[in-house]
This record gives C-alpha cells, sequence and structure tokens, in this order.
C-alpha cells in the first residue's frame, strides 16, 4: 500500500525551491560579484544561510511512502532518498495539530478537510519522524487501515 503527494504539493515544492532555495543563492552570489565586498559578503552568506534553513525545512517531505510486508519505506521529496524502517521500530503515533492557526482557520479546514482529524506522526526508536499529512497525501485512509491491520495489537498502545 502506497501513499503519494499530491500533485498539486508537488509543483508548490518545485516552485518553493526554486524561489526560496535556488533564487536566494542566485541574488546573493550577484551581489557577491557586482557589490563591494563589505555588501557582498554578508548578502551572499545570508543569503546561503537562508537557503539552507529553508532546505533543512524542507528535508523531511515524503514524494511518497508505503507499507510492505513489516517494513515502511518512503522516498525524500528533495533528496530523493529512499528512507526504510521496520514497523516494530515505531515507538508512537501522534495525531497532527495545527497549533499555529486560529479556531477560526482550523474549522474551515475540518470543512474543507472534512475531518479534524489532520494525519499522524510516526516517531521511530531512532528519532526519525514521519508524518502522515491528510491534506498533502492521496490515499491516507486506505494507508493507514493498513498500518493499523500491520500493527495489529500494537496500535492502540502506539497511540495512547
Amino acid at each position: 500500500m502506497r501513499i503519494t503527494l499530491r500533485f498539486p504539493f508537488i509543483i508548490m515544492a518545485i516552485v518553493c525551491v526554486l524561489l526560496f532555495i535556488v533564487g536566494p543563492i542566485a541574488i546573493g552570489v550577484t551581489v557577491l560579484l557586482l557589490a563591494p565586498p563589505e555588501i557582498g559578503i554578508p548578502v551572499a552568506l545570508g543569503a546561503v544561510a537562508f537557503s539552507a534553513f529553508l532546505a533543512w525545512a524542507m528535508s523531511s517531505s515524503y514524494h511518497w511512502i508505503e507499507v510492505q510486508d513489516d517494513v515502511i519505506r518512503g522516498r525524500k521529496l528533495l533528496t530523493r532518498r529512499i528512507v526504510e524502517r521496520r514497523l516494530d521500530d515505531i515507538v508512537r503515533i501522534l495525531p497532527l495539530h495545527s497549533k499555529l492557526m486560529g479556531d477560526l482557520e482550523n474549522a474551515v479546514l475540518d470543512i474543507l478537510l472534512k475531518t479534524s482529524n489532520r494525519g499522524y506522526a510516526l516517531q521511530f526508536r531512532d528519532g526519525l519522524k514521519i508524518g502522515l499529512v491528510r491534506g498533502d497525501m492521496a490515499g491516507l485512509n486506505d494507508f493507514l487501515l493498513v498500518l493499523h491491520d500491520r500493527l495489529g495489537e500494537r496500535w492502540e498502545s502506539l497511540t495512547v
């Protein structure tokens, strides 16, 4: 069973990479080459730091996640690296909440998603977290049923 990132989110990720990672680096290099060093060096360093921070923030996104037998694996969206863990290594399954949004925004999102459950965060023994976000991933409900089935009785103890 596999869930995938919805196509609009893939397009949005490509645009964000170009605008917020590649763009600032290009601007920093241009300023470094054209401006005096006392201006060019700080601007270039700031642009690289900004891009590095955003790349780090985007590095937790997955293009797809699948469960096969007793293994869960996913392909990272930005690096294209495959991440693989055993289901036995899951230590917690936490529901996702939008604490940064207000009551009105959460209510609108609940109506749009037709549920207040935004998804789950899977936490593994080694500290890895995989977010299963309802709005971002296609097929999440079926995926959660398969995951629940594979974890069996452990599901209840992991979601407490």
